[in-house]
């Protein structure tokens, strides 16, 4: 049998303390970036170990000193540039203070969330943002991250009952209020057959989304037609494909308010190929305020989220709860304000 192959040693901190004639400990200061170090002396450790191709172990010096410089972030969705937005957002609050960004993606099933949670949580992240997939189970998020890493939900609200002992943080919009307002607005415009477009009303921000869509009417004196609220995925191909809907019965609406911006330009576009003219014969609001809603055709009347915003917003939230894990539990809701374009012409006949 022929000699195995020998496999390389690995550099320590040692051999480069050695090398540089410091002590190990200058050479473990010059990984933390600390100040303490004189500038010659860093510079000479730092050539060192590029010379002799030392690689920083940071998982095992994380797990040394019980911190860490990442943070978990789970998304629904990355195909939504709602969550791209948000998740740029959260990356650049992070940085800002010297953490890195761990990026999964769930695409709304509850099953791959927990695999990605479970993969996540074995790199001792200092904490996790979590929006969740679609009916997502607290025990099931419970079960694949524990309940020492803190935890900020974003968006939606987990279902199930609650678990004792394992708490987390909330951040949401003020989606019941924001579609009440858009509806109002189309009612104000002269609208009075609002259909409700898109998204899964089994979720939670749909189904808050909806009700402000219902208060708006019923504040009208407007009896809700069930077949104008139509679900379809919260995606632009889902709304294109479903437009026809809209027009099955005999009466149509001439007025949609929809579940978000990516329904919302996919509507249009599913509007279009039927013939119908957005902004000139039939109105549309979305809901989040994408970059794209402003550059669309015509530009879309929507609620303003400010996802950035509201990823820098989670993460700075997430590193409080870090470093402070007894402080009390936070529930925040954030305003939404009707930002109007060209999408939302008065109605036919005001």
């Amino acid at each position: 049998m022929g000699d195995a192959l020998e496999k390389p040693r690995r550099i320590t901190l040692t051999d480069i303390a050695s090398a540089c004639g410091v002590s190990r400990a200058t050479v473990s200061l010059v990984l933390r970036r600390s100040p303490l170090v004189h500038a010659e002396t860093r510079r000479r450790v730092e050539a060192e170990m590029q010379r002799q191709g030392y690689i920083y172990n940071r998982a095992a010096a994380n797990l040394r000193q019980r911190v860490s410089s990442t943070v978990a972030l789970v998304i629904n969705d990355l195909s939504n540039p709602f969550f791209a937005e948000f998740a740029a957002g959260v990356d650049e609050a992070l940085g800002a203070k010297g953490f890195v960004t761990l990026l999964g993606s769930s695409n709304e099933s509850p099953a791959r969330q927990r695999q990605v949670l479970g993969s996540m949580i074995e790199h001792h992240p200092a904490g996790i943002i979590l929006s969740p997939a679609e009916n997502s189970d607290i025990a099931d998020v419970e079960l694949a991250i524990g309940r020492h890493a803190p935890l900020l939900v974003f968006n939606r609200e987990l279902t199930g009952a609650p678990v004792a002992g394992f708490e987390y943080d909330f951040l949401g919009l003020d989606n019941r209020a924001g579609a009440r307002a858009a509806t109002a607005r189309l009612l104000a415009l002269g609208h009075r057959r609002i259909a409700f477009y898109g998204g899964h009303a089994s979720s939670s921000s749909c189904r808050e989304r909806r009700l402000g869509y219902l208060d708006a009417l019923a504040e009208a004196g407007i009896a809700v037609e069930p077949h104008w609220m139509i679900e379809t995925a919260p995606t632009r191909l889902e709304a294109n494909a479903h437009a026809a809907e809209l027009f099955a019965a005999d009466t149509a609406p001439t007025a949609a308010v929809c579940y978000n911006d990516a329904v919302a330009l996919g509507l249009m576009l599913g509007l279009a190929r039927l013939g119908r003219h957005p902004g000139v014969d039939f109105a549309i609001t979305g809901f989040d305020n994408i970059p794209e809603a402003a550059v669309g055709v015509p530009p879309l009347t929507t609620l303003n989220a400010d996802p950035r915003a509201r990823g820098r917003q989670a993460a700075e939230l997430l590193l409080q709860r870090a470093a402070a894990p007894s402080s009390p539990r936070q529930s925040i809701i954030v305003p939404v304000l009707l930002t109007e374009r060209e999408s939302t012409p008065h109605a036919p006949s005001a």
